[in-house]
């Protein structure tokens, strides 16, 4: 059947908008949603959770024919089921939690504080490295089932020791060991007084019968002196320790309580 040329003309500018309209279509919000819906349901199938999740939510968007947007929800809630979760916690050995630990889940995604709040993952091994603030670290691995909800992975540190009471400076006074130098320096200069007399005693015998004196006579004088000027060195150097420590005393501040313990890391894995 043949139409005139005006009435040809006429059909093609009456279906233009109609072909306008299905190529908008097909490039516009609704062919980004068949996308979403036809990418989500390929991640749900991979096994990655939570890229489906993120798709079928984009779908659910009003843009969105009403059937996608139906379908989309349904799946997503589907997935939502699906989705294992677990909570992160670190704790002390008697179980009491430590405030402000945080985490790194797979290298990657960085929780900044752990509250309790349960956190989904895919299905599959994951690798949690949980931190205190004082630098202490675990790393565990845990392999997550579909469906699994709030698995908790628990990282045990050994509980930090109260903290250390501010220095305490000791009574004022002086120092205890100018007073043993002291008494020591007393004692020495006392007994080279008593060996010096012997030896001076010892010498005027000696002068009455030299050259004719015996030979241990000699000795003894000798040794009378030489304990003597030992006495002498020893009481010297006591007494000018003794007055140093006396004259420059200090109050040296002492600290109490234990000593540092270092806590050493620990691997785990469920």
């Amino acid at each position: 059947m043949r139409y005139p040329r005006s009435r040809a003309w006429a059909l093609v500018l009456a279906a233009s908008p109609l072909l306008v309209a299905a190529e908008a279509a097909a490039s516009g919000p609704a062919h980004a949603c068949i996308d979403a819906h036809a990418a989500g349901q390929i991640e749900r199938d991979a096994g990655r959770l939570r890229s489906a999740q993120e798709q079928f939510m984009s779908c659910t968007a009003e843009a969105c024919p009403a059937m996608i947007r139906r379908e989309c929800v349904a799946l997503g809630e589907s997935v939502a089921a699906m989705m294992p979760s677990v909570v992160l916690v670190a704790q002390d050995t008697e179980g009491g939690a430590f405030e402000g630990a945080r985490a790194t889940i797979d290298g990657a995604r960085i929780i900044p504080l752990l509250d309790g709040r349960p956190l989904e993952l895919d299905p599959g091994e994951h690798r949690f490295e949980l931190g205190l603030p004082d630098g202490r670290r675990q790393t565990l691995t845990a392999t997550l089932r579909p469906a699994e909800k709030y698995r908790r992975i628990v990282a045990r540190f050994p509980a930090v020791p109260p903290p250390l009471p501010p220095p305490r400076a000791t009574s004022s006074g002086r120092n205890p060991l100018a007073y043993v130098f002291g008494g020591v320096g007393v004692v020495a200069l006392g007994a080279w007084g008593v060996y010096a007399l012997d030896g001076r005693h010892k010498q005027n015998a000696l002068e009455q019968c030299a050259p004719h004196c015996q030979a241990e006579d000699v000795h003894a004088m000798r040794k009378a002196y030489l304990i003597a000027d030992v006495l002498l060195g020893v009481s010297l150097v006591s007494l000018g320790a003794g007055t140093y420590l006396f004259l420059n005393h200090t109050e040296e501040p002492t600290t109490r309580g234990d000593t540092s313990t270092v806590w050493l890391g620990a691997r785990g894995r469920f």
